[in-house]
């Protein structure tokens, strides 16, 4: 592990790893396994998965999506589904499909963190340590339940209407035209 990042102590959490693929499966554990997790508990499919989530209620689950495993419906099961046992456990989607739509709808679906394949024990890492050191508050609207998807804490200015322009926060055709935004 590079020296620059702090050990952390991740012995008393336990994980789910939802993957379909045996090989990444072993992969994931096995780096899991030098950061000291403390229990490890795999699937191999989405159906399994939401059994030994609801048996084993782990602190965080690994949701692979791929074609022929559905971790986005997963993802749903366990934000959603009134059996769900921990609604706000950490979800970490691992896949290949790491455009931005992809990220987008993992995001939309309540996704905490999203590590693209091909990753190294470091990237996991540095997730684990993000949802540990950086734990995000949950929302719920009409469509949406999971994490806050702002992560920076923006300080607003409270005059900052005023400085737009006009008192409702729009600004005018001339002010836009001036710095060249019209």
């Amino acid at each position: 592990m590079d020296q620059t990042i702090k050990p952390y102590d991740f012995s008393d959490i336990s994980v789910l790893v939802a993957e379909h693929n045996s090989y990444m499966r072993q992969t994931i554990r096995s780096i899991l396994r030098t950061f000291n997790i403390g229990h490890i508990d795999e699937a191999r499919t989405p159906e399994q998965a939401w059994d030994a989530y609801c048996i084993q209620k782990p602190d965080v689950v690994f949701a692979d999506w791929a074609p022929g495993f559905d971790g986005m419906e997963l993802l749903k099961k366990i934000r959603r589904d009134d059996e769900s046992p921990n609604p706000f456990v950490p979800v970490i989607v691992v896949t290949s499909l790491s455009d931005k739509e992809h990220v987008l709808t993992a995001r939309d679906l309540g996704m905490t963190e999203f590590l693209a394949k091909p990753f190294s024990p470091k990237l996991v890492y540095l997730r684990l340590r993000i949802i540990a050191e950086q734990p995000r508050s949950f929302v719920r609207t009409g469509d949406f339940f999971g994490p806050d998807r702002r992560r920076r804490q923006i300080n607003v200015d409270q005059n900052r209407r005023q400085k737009c322009g006009n008192d409702n926060g729009s600004r005018n055709k001339e002010d836009r035209q001036r710095d060249g935004t019209a």
